[in-house]
């Protein structure tokens, strides 16, 4: 399908000469680190960027794609990782735009809109979602099912999947899987980039793994061990993803209490503590008051309770409140709650410093310089210049970057929420590693994931929430992912963890 392709943004090579063939009727994998070139390469695919050399083909005809309209003229429809729906517009308006019902006039039949998206949400089986309703009050989960939707109902021949499970639920992976499979039975051809390798064997026939803009390596997906996948990506062999505990080590003083923390619909009378070099794990199906038990910690969110840190109990009505207190959140959606994409990584990393570089209510250019040089090297961010737009970023850059500006107001507790979504295995170590140095340092972190192999691997402890009350706390032997998935789903009672 791509053949030799080359793409240069300034002086850095994003692709030398990457090929990437697929087959009708399977759904192919592509993996590869933040950065290797999957976004890319899918982006030349999708007609949203020019390839500077190389070749794209289309069952056996050779093709020019100069826009996205050229790509789905001939079938290709691409699902982004950053969502391009419209907020004020409503369910039935993204899911057909640019390709509305229409009167005589060239006015949208707005009635014909409606009875055909929910015609589409029914026969696509997306439920929780109504055609009228504003996407601004969707879910961040029930808006990547909208995106999802809104190519399906387009009809492609190829179908691209750029990280479509990030912020989804289990129930709507699942029900993305069997849409993909049954697209691919049809004869639809699938990519699916993903940085969960369950997904990738649970889902694909064949997986091609991409590293520093080239093909490393493709094959049958029950042909390419994990091991094998995870080395083509980095290189390198990893013997250790989840570094372990400093031996003989043991938390400090409590550095946040939490009493009664209630925050209605979802979080009820939730009380726990957090010391000093302690990894806390929050775990449990989504939207059982996971959400809102960080957002009430950090100010964002109204709540009842009592929450006191590093001695002093606070009065939580804004998140200024909790920053002064060192208290600091990594969000879930880095994208639209944690960047500002348009600012270079500079001003996005001394954002949350400024008192610390400045001077009289003035920016002191050499004390910035000195922080961004420090928390760069410190992160590992790879960038072309301090100044290059956040939004040019590979995705485990942007959390690089989120991360920088977060560590650099030196916070005693962190509230990192689902703070490794989206990003590919290296940088997940990294900031595995970063974890534990905070901890060594005297921070306390209350962590929740999605993937329960991360909080049973780096949690010190872990306690899990089931419609909004705490259902078990595990810690020591009890504290295993067969035991956290039974707590979340229901199965498991405090009184007996």
């Amino acid at each position: 399908m791509l053949a030799e392709v080359k793409k240069a943004f300034g002086g850095v090579q994003a692709l030398r000469g990457a090929s990437f063939a697929c087959r009708r009727g399977e759904v192919h994998a592509l993996i590869g680190e933040n950065g290797a070139g999957k976004s890319t390469l899918v982006k030349v695919l999708a007609g949203a960027i020019r390839a500077d050399a190389g070749e794209l083909s289309l069952f056996g005809e050779p093709l020019r794609v100069r826009s996205p309209l050229d790509a789905q003229r001939v079938g290709i429809v691409t699902v982004f990782q950053e969502l391009s729906l419209i907020p004020d517009l409503s369910v039935a308006g993204n899911l057909f735009y640019g390709i509305e019902p229409r009167v005589r006039a060239g006015r949208i039949d707005r009635r014909a809109l409606r009875r055909a998206a929910g015609a589409a949400l029914e026969e696509l089986g997306v439920e929780g979602v109504g055609a009228n309703l504003n996407v601004r009050e969707l879910s961040l989960a029930h808006r990547q099912t909208l995106e999802i939707a809104k190519a399906l109902v387009r009809r492609p021949r190829v179908l691209v999947l750029d990280e479509p499970t990030s912020a989804l639920l289990p129930e709507q992976v699942e029900w993305l899987f069997a849409k993909v499979r049954a697209f691919a039975a049809d004869g639809g051809i699938a990519v699916f980039i993903s940085h969960r390798l369950e997904e990738i064997e649970n889902l694909s026939d064949r997986v091609t793994v991409f590293r520093e803009g080239v093909d490393v390596g493709s094959g049958r997906i029950d042909e390419m061990p994990e091991e094998r996948l995870v080395e083509l990506m980095l290189g390198r062999r990893v013997e250790r993803l989840y570094p372990p505990a400093p031996e003989h080590s043991a938390p400090g003083e409590v550095v946040c209490r939490v009493s009664g923390l209630s925050s209605p619909p979802r979080l009820r009378d939730v009380s726990l503590e957090i010391r000093s070099g302690e990894i806390v794990g929050i775990g449990g199906l989504q939207g059982q008051g996971q959400l809102p038990l960080f957002l009430a910690l950090f100010g964002a969110r109204r709540s009842s309770g009592e929450v006191v840190v590093k001695g002093r109990k606070l009065r939580l009505r804004r998140p200024i409140d909790a920053l002064r207190a060192g208290v600091a959140l990594i969000p879930e959606d880095r994208a639209t709650e944690g960047l500002c994409l348009s600012l270079g990584i500079r001003d996005n990393i001394s954002l949350g410093s400024l008192r610390a570089v400045s001077g009289g209510g003035i920016v002191n250019p050499r004390k910035e310089r000195a922080l961004i040089r420090r928390m760069a090297a410190r992160l590992r961010i790879t960038m072309r210049h301090p100044l290059q737009e956040a939004s040019s970023l590979s995705g485990g850059n942007q959390q690089k970057v989120l991360l920088a500006r977060v560590l650099a107001q030196e916070p005693s507790v962190l509230l990192m929420y689902d703070a490794t979504r989206g990003v590919d295995v290296g940088t997940k170590t990294e900031i595995y590693q970063l974890m534990r140095d905070q901890c060594a340092q005297g921070v306390g972190i209350l962590f929740y994931s999605t993937d329960v192999a991360e909080l049973s691997n780096i949690a010190d402890r872990v306690i899990v929430l089931h419609d909004g009350l705490v259902r078990a706390h595990l810690e020591g032997s009890e504290l295993t992912e067969h035991r956290i998935v039974a707590a979340a789903v229901g199965g498991l009672r405090e009184d007996v963890a």
